[in-house]
Formats: C-alpha cells, sequence, structure tokens
C-alpha cells in the first residue's frame, strides 16, 4: 500500500473531493473490517456466557475489564504515536517505531505484568475471583498489549486502515477458534483468558510483519518530537482514562458490589451496551489522522465530524431500536438464565449509543488539542464512580446510572464541540502543517 506524503493541509476543490473521498474509502473498509472482528467478539461472549453460565461468565468479564484498564497507558502510547506519525508523516520515525520502541514497551509490559501478580491474590479477593492464576494468565496480555501499541499506532498514522482491518479481524478469528478448542476441553474461564491473550498477540505480530513492507529499506531514525510537540503528549492518556474506564468501570463494580450472579447477569446485560461500541467504535480512530489533515480547514472538519456522528447515531440508534421493541431476542441469544435483564436491555443500549457518541466528540477534542480531554476523562470517570457508589442495590440502579452518566457527557461535549466550531478558533499548541 501506498502511504501518502502530500502535504497535510487540505486543498479544496478537486483536493479537498480527494482527501474526503480517502476518508470515506479507509472508513468503510476499516469499519467493515472492525465490525467483523466486533462480531465474532460478540459471538466469543455469547458462547463463553452461554458455556459457563452468569457466574462463571461475571468472572471472564471482570478479568477481561481489568486487563483494559491496566491497559490505559498502551492506549495513549498508541494514540500519540498516531497523532505524530500522521502529523509528521516520517518513514523513519516510523521505523524507529517499529524496532526500537515497540520491543522496548514490550520489556514494560512484562514490569506490569509482575506488578499486577504481585498483587494477584488481592485483586482475585476484591473482584471475587476463585483463582489468583486467573489475574496472572490476564496480566500476560500486558506484553504483546504494551508493544502492540507502538505499531498499531503507526499503522494507523499512516493510514493503513485496510490493513489494521484485516489484521484485527484475523485475530478475533483466532481469539474464536482457541476459545472453542479450550472451552470444549474444560478449561473454562481459562479457556476465555487464555483465547483472549491470542487475540492481542496476534495484533502485535500482525501489525509488526505488515508494517515491513511500506518501511522496507527505511533507516531506523527518532525524531526530536518530543520537545517540539510535548502539549500533545498528555491528551491521548486523557482519552484513554475516558474510554477504558467509561467502558469498563460499572462491570468492575458490579463485580465488587453485587452477588455473583447479578454481577454475572450486569456482565451478560453489558453486551447489549457492546454491541454497540463494536459496530460504531472503528469510526473514531479512522477520523483522528485526518481531523489532524484537516485541522485549520473548518469545512472539512465539520464534514468529517457530521458524516461519523450521523453515521454512528444511525447504526447505535437502530441496534437500540430494536433492543427496546424485543429485548427478549436477545434474551434468546444468552440463554433463558438471562431473562431478568430483559427490562434492562434496551436502557444500557441508549446508554452505550451516548458513549459511542461522545466517543466521537472526544476525539474531535483530541485533534482539537483541547485540554478539556482531561476534564472529561477524569471528572467524568469520578461522577460514573460517585454515582454507583451511591446506587448500587441492584442491576436496576446500575444501568439507570450509567444511562444517566453518559447522557450527561453527551451533552457536555456537545456543547464544548459546537462552541469550538463556531468560535474558529486554534489552541496554542497545535502542530505545523495543520492549517
Amino acid at each position: 500500500m501506498e502511504i501518502s506524503t502530500a502535504s497535510k493541509a487540505p486543498a479544496t476543490g478537486v483536493g479537498e473531493a480527494s482527501a474526503l473521498g480517502q476518508f470515506l474509502r479507509s472508513g468503510v473498509t476499516y469499519w467493515a473490517a472492525m465490525l467483523g472482528a466486533g462480531g465474532l467478539n460478540l459471538v466469543f461472549n455469547v458462547i463463553a456466557l452461554r458455556m459457563l453460565h452468569p457466574v462463571r461468565y461475571g468472572e471472564l468479564a471482570a478479568l477481561i475489564s481489568l486487563v483494559n484498564l491496566v491497559l490505559i497507558a498502551s492506549g495513549a502510547v498508541s494514540r500519540t504515536v498516531t497523532a505524530v506519525v500522521a502529523t509528521l508523516e516520517d518513514h523513519t520515525l516510523a521505523a524507529w517505531l517499529r524496532w526500537k520502541a515497540s520491543p522496548a514497551l514490550a520489556g514494560l509490559g512484562l514490569l506490569a505484568t509482575l506488578v499486577v501478580g504481585i498483587f494477584a491474590a488481592s485483586i482475585a479477593h476484591l473482584l471475587h475471583l476463585h483463582r489468583p492464576i486467573w489475574v496472572w494468565i490476564a496480566a500476560f496480555s500486558l506484553v504483546p498489549g504494551y508493544a502492540g501499541a507502538v505499531v498499531t499506532g503507526v499503522l494507523q498514522g499512516l493510514r493503513m486502515f485496510r490493513e489494521a482491518g484485516a489484521i484485527n479481524l484475523l485475530a478475533a478469528v483466532l481469539k474464536f477458534g482457541v476459545l472453542l478448542l479450550l472451552l470444549g476441553a474444560g478449561l473454562g474461564v481459562t479457556g476465555g483468558t487464555l483465547a483472549t491473550l491470542t487475540e492481542v498477540t496476534v495484533v502485535w505480530v500482525g501489525s509488526f510483519a505488515v508494517l515491513a513492507r511500506p518501511l522496507r529499506g527505511v533507516a531506523a531514525r527518532a525524531v526530536p518530537w518530543v520537545h517540539t510537540h510535548r502539549d500533545l503528549l498528555g491528551l491521548p492518556v486523557a482519552l484513554t482514562v475516558a474510554r477504558l474506564l467509561y467502558f469498563n468501570v460499572d462491570i468492575l463494580m458490579a463485580r465488587h458490589y453485587l452477588g455473583a450472579r447479578q454481577a454475572g447477569l450486569f456482565a451478560a446485560l453489558g453486551l447489549t451496551g457492546r454491541i454497540i461500541a463494536y459496530g460504531t467504535g472503528a469510526l473514531p480512530p479512522v477520523i483522528y489522522p485526518y481531523l489532524i489533515r484537516f485541522r485549520g480547514d473548518r469545512r472539512l472538519t465539520v464534514r468529517t465530524l457530521g458524516l461519523t456522528l450521523i453515521a454512528t447515531a444511525v447504526a447505535g440508534g437502530g441496534v437500540m431500536g430494536l433492543f427496546f421493541v424485543a429485548p427478549h431476542l436477545l434474551v434468546h441469544l444468552f440463554g433463558s438464565d438471562t431473562a431478568t435483564i430483559a427490562p434492562y436491555v434496551g436502557w444500557y443500549a441508549l446508554a452505550f449509543l451516548f458513549y459511542s457518541l461522545t466517543y466521537v466528540l472526544l476525539y474531535f477534542l483530541l485533534a482539537a488539542e483541547s485540554w478539556w480531554v482531561w476534564v472529561y476523562a477524569f471528572g467524568g470517570s469520578m461522577l460514573e464512580i460517585g454515582g454507583l457508589v451511591l446506587l448500587h442495590r441492584d442491576i436496576a440502579q446500575f444501568t439507570a446510572v450509567v444511562t444517566a452518566f453518559f447522557g450527561v457527557m453527551f451533552l457536555l461535549t456537545g456543547v464544548h464541540t459546537l462552541r469550538l466550531l463556531a468560535s474558529g478558533r486554534r489552541p496554542a499548541g497545535a502542530l505545523p502543517g495543520g492549517g
């Protein structure tokens, strides 16, 4: 695949149409692949739920959420790499990130694994897990998780979305295959955790391998961008904190506050929201390098953001409407053990429709280098956690808090985005080449 090295300042006329066309082609291709991967992840969870039943599935869901939270730093690395590579378009830097930074991050992941392992027994006790060894197995995902963050960031920064989508789809297929094999062998939660480790490893290895062709013969050289672009570095951390806490904290707190069966049922309910997240979550990473590229051209920015919000609202809203009208279809899919979650299916889907729209807006604010991303990340997370600390009696209260929280976050980020677009102001720390 040829990587564009053209000027990042958007053109008008034919150039504008070409830029939007490239965005649409990349978006559709990546979205289709990630939709397939998300569908397989959904099947993965449904099969795990039906074979493990709610109590054991709740343990597996808590382990996956725990790994996601510990990978906060890796997500920040990936988004930082995406932003810098998309801005500088320097292949020597991309080669250095692949050959030098990715292995170094694998070492950091190993260190994080050891730290989590030291506290495995305490973590298992806090989350009411039967075996601390599950925490150890889950923690090993941090090695490929951190190393893969660098190379996936390079892929997205170079706008190689077709390859990135194919790798994620392959990883989901192999994860699904490993799950079936290990659950058939009677490994239960252990098998589900090993399947998740397989997925993360395939994403790392596949991304590393795919970059060989575009970077063939390119000398690895570190560009001193940290000093000139340091204002950018903290923002991906904030966005990653927001996404991972928003996406996982309710599952972990349910595991702590509710009984084992109720926590497992709430984890099953969580799949309804994740269906929407799987279907729409591929769009924000696609628009991010384009929003950076179009920065300074308000019309292209509004069009790109608007198309993404509309696509998210239509896809997520359709799923949400189905769940409100026929929640028992999902219960039938999940198994008769989950019948009691039917009244909450539509509402939880509404919560994650708000989440998906908020996620798009946070990516826009990240591309605009707005430090308000920090406020929404930490302030919002504390708001959700505080609400669940106060109201956690049963699944109904958990659902009400999560839905209200995401609704508030969508309102706040939406108003902020409109004000920023209306003002036409550029942040002081904007990167060069952004218009």
